[in-house]
């Protein structure tokens, strides 16, 4: 038998000394891992506002009833500000003008973003499709108990679309003014990611390294990672189905969902949605749901109705358009067929 000489016995040592320090350091972030997450609590605060649920879970060094509170607000007062039937908003003034009206610099703000966004994507994205949501019926969906719906005429369609179109309303930007030129502004598929965001910069100037998320109808703003480091699991709801159909990792930025399983009424066994297609005057046809990861939740929000209106009929577009953008898509076609932008793939790993 042959004897180990020093050489062994040294390499030997040194192989023990190395595995002694990683098993160490591996023993020493568990315990520091296991520490942190203790010491990191979260809160979680619900309301109902922006015509949907809304949760908000934050770990915080500051008050976290009294930022939930100031963001429970700010929701409110913007659901209100931009109601295009509330007689008392901006935005119902907006809509009753005839010629320039003045109007606050948020106002101003959101509008030429959400004209922004439709210059973008080609108008799949439009704002100012008040009138045609009005013909359609769902701007009274909640009272639905108590309204019968029916498909308009085409006629009546074709006469509502030459109201429509956001290159018909002007932006003066000198003297914050803005004119309607006969369309009605509606700002829903943009107000959501707005008050996402403004709820982000309430908790990040109450607490800079606050974590968590806010939640509304689906759509999520991320606050932080979860205990500061980890991502925050979220699942894409099937379309059809009360399950996930996929699921994706955050750590920042946003993530918005478009559906046709939200608000809709079927007659005759067909199903007619709320978002409307300003080529067709109908709802689009092609896609049953988009989901867009963003930077903030503006774009998912703006974007998510765009990448759904688009389709697998011009998914070339999206998956071009959108990733200039910095968002990926996630589209579930007519068809339930899956089409994913080159990047979302990073989203559904956490390596």
């Amino acid at each position: 038998m042959r004897k180990k000489n020093s050489k062994d016995l040294n390499r030997l040592s040194r192989i023990s000394l190395i595995f002694t320090i990683l098993l160490v350091v591996l023993i020493g972030v568990v315990l520091i891992t296991s520490f942190f997450k203790k010491n990191v609590k979260y809160e979680t605060f619900e309301t109902f506002s922006l015509g949907t649920y809304v949760q908000l879970r934050i770990s915080t060094k500051s008050n976290a009833t009294i930022i939930a509170r100031e963001i429970f607000q700010e929701l409110n007062r913007i659901t209100k500000k931009f109601d295009p039937y509330n007689p008392e908003s901006i935005i119902y003034k907006l809509n009753n003008s005839n010629g320039w009206l003045e109007v606050d610099d948020e106002t101003f703000a959101v509008v030429d973003l959400s004209l922004q966004y439709a210059k973008i994507t080609n108008g799949s994205f439009d704002p100012t499709l008040g009138r045609l949501v009005k013909l359609w019926g769902f701007d009274k969906f909640a009272e639905k108990e108590n309204k019968t719906f029916k498909v308009p005429a085409r006629v009546e369609i074709d006469k509502v679309l030459k109201k429509c179109g956001y290159e018909k309303v002007e932006m003066d930007y000198k003297n914050r003014r803005i004119k309607t030129n006969g369309v009605w502004l509606d700002l829903g598929g943009i107000v959501k990611g707005y008050a996402l965001e403004r709820a982000y910069q309430i908790a990040k100037e109450a607490d800079q390294e606050c974590t968590g998320f806010i939640e509304a109808g689906g759509d999520i703003r991320i606050l932080g990672p979860k205990f500061g480091r980890d991502y925050w699991i979220i699942g894409i709801r099937n379309p059809r189905g009360s399950d996930s159909i996929d699921y994706i990792y955050l750590k920042s930025g946003a993530v918005a969902t478009s559906g046709d399983y939200e608000r809709f009424f079927v007659v005759n066994g067909k199903r007619y949605h709320h978002i409307l297609d300003i080529s067709t005057g109908y709802p689009a046809t092609s896609a049953i749901s988009a989901t867009v990861i963003a930077d903030d939740a503006i774009k998912a929000d703006a974007f998510s109705t765009a990448a759904f209106v688009l389709g697998k009929n011009k998914w070339l577009y999206t998956r071009t358009i959108m990733p200039k953008n910095n968002a990926d898509v996630f589209l579930v076609t007519d068809e339930l067929k899956y089409l994913k932008t080159d990047g979302f793939v990073y989203y559904e790993n956490t390596y």
